[in-house]
């Protein structure tokens, strides 16, 4: 009676075994079939959210491999446009036109602008797309669309370039290019357009600046601005005239701190733009080797590098002091040589801690008697092992 049981109790369990293993292949042969019959989706395409000035590589948009004889080919017909001479902050358009002269339908994913002041949109069929593409734009062989630029001339006078590119799925060409040119002319000039100062002469030789109209037409200055406080230069946005002698001002104290810069003036003339006057002023006392970079450095394996503190006007410079930020520099020796100081400094990579960092870098500061500190910086890596 037991053997009976037990022989109808595995009969039960073998059923059962087979129903779950009918019912597994079932469910694996419906979800193959779903899978073989869902219409492949194409690679989702990457957009910036806004126009960006300065605008990334962006790859073409992924497509099934085709052979070179029958792949996609855009084909530009003028793929740059000259404005000629603009003036200041005008207005232009550009168009370029484009053809898919392959056998497979040519895909646009974007068009990219490398300045902001080139604002493109593609067009098809008299519909217009505004970059960035929200979704590629299809062009079937023998189609033909266009790329059209708004583009605002710069502020500033002289030549401007800028490069546009259509990304596509053009295996030889998938970001093809596209430029435009234009000189900016302005009716208001300012001279002169560059200034050398110098510390050891009264208002560090800072000169008049003569802002002059061109064309005859009156203006007013409205603006006079210089970064940092550096000069001051008094005007009267009430006055009207075909030319003005300003006379600035020079900070000393704050001219040793940002010795380079530009001053920027601006009219009410419709076409002067903005005026630029750049200046520099050579330093009291610099550094021959401000920035110093160590390759493949060992740990605790010292380098020596000679720095000259030079002086570049009659006054001697004289070291009061020197610190290490990080404690990796220091001084070996020093002396006078004439005007300038001779340093050997030494850099002593320290141990590598448990993070195993690679890079090291320092700041050591030298403090002249005069009060005014000079940097020398360095940075390095380690030795790979």
């Amino acid at each position: 009676m037991r053997r009976y049981k037990t022989r109808r109790l595995s009969v039960v369990f073998f059923a059962v075994f087979m129903m779950w293993q009918l019912a597994g292949c079932q469910q694996g042969e419906s979800t193959t079939a779903k899978l073989e019959t869902k219409p492949a989706q194409p690679a989702p395409v990457e957009t910036p959210k806004t126009p960006a000035q300065t605008v990334p590589v962006q790859a073409a948009p992924a497509t099934p491999a085709v052979a070179p004889e029958n792949a996609p080919v855009i084909q530009v017909g003028n793929s740059s446009v000259n404005f000629g001479q603009v003036g200041p902050n005008s207005i232009h358009k550009a168009t370029y036109d484009f053809t898919n002269s392959g056998k497979t339908v040519l895909s646009v994913a974007n068009i990219q602008s490398t300045c902001g002041c080139s604002m493109p949109a593609l067009t098809k069929d008299g519909q217009k797309y505004p970059a960035p593409l929200k979704e590629p734009i299809l062009y079937e062989p023998g189609q033909s669309g266009q790329v059209e630029v708004t583009f605002t001339a710069p502020a500033v006078k002289g030549s401007t370039t800028k490069h546009l590119y259509i990304v596509s799925n053009d295996p030889a060409k998938p970001r093809a290019e596209l430029s435009l040119t234009a000189e900016v002319m302005v009716k208001v000039s300012v001279s002169p357009e560059s200034v050398n100062l110098r510390f050891d002469q009264e208002n560090a030789g800072m000169s008049t600046l003569t802002v002059k109209s061109t064309d005859g037409q009156e203006f007013s200055i409205m603006s006079a601005s210089i970064a940092n406080g550096v000069m001051t230069v008094p005007f009267d946005a009430g006055v009207k005239k075909t030319e003005f002698v300003l006379e600035p001002t020079v900070n000393l104290d704050k001219l040793k701190k940002f010795n380079t810069g530009v001053i920027q003036i601006k009219t009410d003339h419709p076409q002067a733009g903005m005026l630029l006057v750049r200046y520099t002023a050579q330093p009291e006392y610099e550094v021959s080797r401000p920035r110093i970079i160590l390759q493949n450095v060992e740990p605790q394996v010292p380098i020596v590098k000679d720095v000259i503190i030079r002086s570049n006007y009659d006054k001697v410079a004289e070291v009061a002091s020197v610190k290490s930020r990080n404690g990796y520099m220091t001084v070996e020796s020093q002396e006078q040589d004439g005007k300038n100081v001779k340093m050997m400094v030494k850099i002593t990579p320290p141990d590598r801690d448990s993070s195993a960092r690679r890079y090291i870098t320092d700041e050591l500061i030298v403090t002249l008697k005069n009060g005014e500190e000079l940097p020398i910086r360095c940075s390095g890596w380690f030795r790979q092992n």
